[in-house]
C-alpha cells in the first residue's frame, strides 16, 4: 500500500528503531540498534503481502529490548561534548561500506533530522527519475495526447513509491548538540546496505514474475482491449523494477543490480505492433465536403500511428461525423467567408458505445468561396486530428 508522505514510512522504522524515554542513561548497543531495524523492515515486509504487522494507529504499543523500553515517539538521546566523528566525516560505526548515511544541522532538532533524511533521499530520486524517464517519453507519445498528461500510471507516482519504500528503513542514529559558536543540532540519519538490498531484490524479483503472467495473458488473449491492457499493466510493473533495480545499484556493496528477464523494447514492440496491426479505425464523414474532410482525418490518424479500416463494421473504433460548411455575408467582393461546424462521436464497434463526442466551430476567408471552403477542410482537419486520436489513445489505455 503506498503511502502518501515519507514521514509516515520513517515513523515505523523510528517506533521500531529507536530508544526509548525511560530515566535510565543505559547507552544502546550497536547489536540492539541493527536488530531494531530487522525488525522494522521485516514489519515493513510483512505489511507488503497482507500479513499482520505492526499498527501505525496503535499508540498504545510498546517494546522492552535488552530492558530498554521503548514507546512510539521514543527519540535517540542527545549527546554534548566532544565533536563526533561523523559530523565532519564517516561514521567509524556505520561505515560507508555498510551504510548510506546523511548528516543534516540546523538550529531545531527536528529540522536537523528532517534535512538528515533529505541527504539520503537525493541520493535515490534523480537516479530513479534518471532511470524512468524512457517510460515517461513513450507513454507521452503512445497512450495520451501531445497536450495531454493523464496516464494509467504516473512515472511520478511511481518514483514516489519506489524511493519512500526503501527510504522507510532510514532511521536517526545519533543526535549531536553543538553549544558554541552557536547552538546547532547535528542528526544522523543511517540506511543499512544489506537489508535495504534484501527487501528490494525480492520486490524486483515479485515484479518480474508478475510481469511473465501479464505477458502470458496478452499473448494468450483474443480481445485487443485486454491485449492491450495486459501490455500496458507489465510497463507499468518494468518501470516498476527498474525504479527499485536502481535503487539496487545505489545500496548494494557491490552496485550491482538484478538483470531483467524481459526487456522493456519487447513490450514496447508487441504493443505498437497491436496498435499498427490489430486495432483497426474506421472513419465516416457526411455533409458539406465530407469526403475530403474524410480523407483528411484518414491520413492524419495514419501519420499518429494508427491503422485505418475501409469497412467501419470491421473496425474496433468507429469515427463518425458531419460537417456543415456555408458562406457568410459579411465578405466582400474581394473577400469571402465561410462559417463551419464539425461534430464527432468517437463509438466502441464491440459494445456500440459513444466514449467521446464533440463539437467544434470556426470561420475562414479568402479570394474566393472555394479557397476559403478549402481553408476550412485544413482547419478542420488540423483542430481535430489530434483531439481525436488523443482521445482514442486514452480510450484504449483506460479499457
Amino acid at each position: 500500500m503506498r503511502r502518501t508522505t515519507i514521514g509516515r514510512y520513517l515513523m515505523l522504522a523510528l517506533f521500531i528503531t529507536v530508544a526509548g524515554c525511560a530515566p535510565a542513561k543505559k547507552e544502546i548497543p550497536t547489536e540492539e540498534i541493527r536488530a531494531r531495524a530487522d525488525r522494522a523492515f521485516d514489519d515493513l515486509q510483512k505489511e507488503e503481502t497482507g500479513e499482520k504487522g505492526i499498527s501505525e494507529d496503535d499508540s498504545s504499543a510498546v517494546r522492552t529490548l535488552g530492558g530498554v523500553r521503548e514507546e512510539e515517539g521514543s527519540a535517540v538521546q542527545v549527546s554534548k561534548g566532544a565533536r563526533p566523528d561523523w559530523v565532519d566525516g564517516e561514521s567509524m560505526q556505520y561505515p560507508s561500506s555498510s551504510y548510506l548515511t546523511g548528516v543534516g544541522y540546523d538550529a531545531e532538532r527536528k529540522s536537523a533530522e528532517d534535512k538528515a533524511r533529505a541527504e539520503i533521499a537525493k541520493i535515490f530520486l534523480s537516479k530513479v527519475d534518471s532511470r524512468t524517464r524512457t517510460y515517461q517519453d513513450y507513454l507521452q507519445t503512445t497512450s495520451t495526447s501531445k497536450s495531454g498528461s493523464e496516464e494509467t500510471f504516473s512515472i511520478q507516482e511511481i518514483t514516489d513509491v519506489s524511493t519512500e519504500k526503501v527510504l522507510s528503513g532510514v532511521r536517526i542514529a545519533h543526535i549531536y548538540q553543538q553549544s558554541s559558536p552557536e547552538k546547532l543540532y547535528y542528526a544522523l540519519a543511517v540506511l543499512d546496505r544489506s537489508q535495504s538490498a534484501t527487501i528490494l531484490s525480492d520486490r524486483i524479483r515479485k515484479l518480474d514474475a508478475d510481469m511473465e503472467i501479464l505477458l502470458d495473458m496478452a499473448e494468450g488473449e483474443a480481445d485487443v482491449f485486454k491485449k492491450i491492457k495486459y501490455l500496458k499493466q507489465s510497463i507499468g510493473k518494468h518501470a516498476m523494477r527498474e525504479a527499485y533495480d536502481t535503487e539496487l545499484r545505489i545500496v548494494s556493496r557491490s552496485g550491482r543490480g538484478i538483470s531483467s528477464p524481459i526487456h522493456f523494447t519487447e513490450i514496447k514492440s508487441e504493443l505498437d505492433a497491436i496498435l499498427l496491426r490489430d486495432f483497426l479505425i474506421g472513419v465516416s464523414v457526411t455533409g458539406s465536403r465530407g469526403a475530403e474532410v474524410q480523407d483528411a482525418l484518414v491520413q492524419g490518424l495514419n501519420q499518429e500511428g494508427f491503422s485505418i479500416s475501409e469497412d467501419v463494421y470491421a473496425a474496433n473504433v468507429h469515427i463518425r461525423g458531419e460537417v456543415k460548411i456555408s458562406p457568410l455575408e459579411r465578405g466582400t467582393a474581394d473577400w469571402k467567408y465561410v462559417r463551419w461546424r464539425a461534430h464527432f462521436d468517437m463509438v466502441d464497434r464491440a459494445g456500440g458505445s459513444v466514449f467521446g463526442s464533440f463539437t467544434r466551430t470556426g470561420r475562414e476567408g479568402h479570394l474566393n468561396l472555394q479557397q476559403a471552403e478549402d481553408r476550412a477542410v485544413r482547419k478542420i482537419r488540423d483542430t481535430l486530428i489530434t483531439e481525436i486520436a488523443g482521445e482514442v489513445r486514452r480510450y484504449i489505455f483506460s479499457k
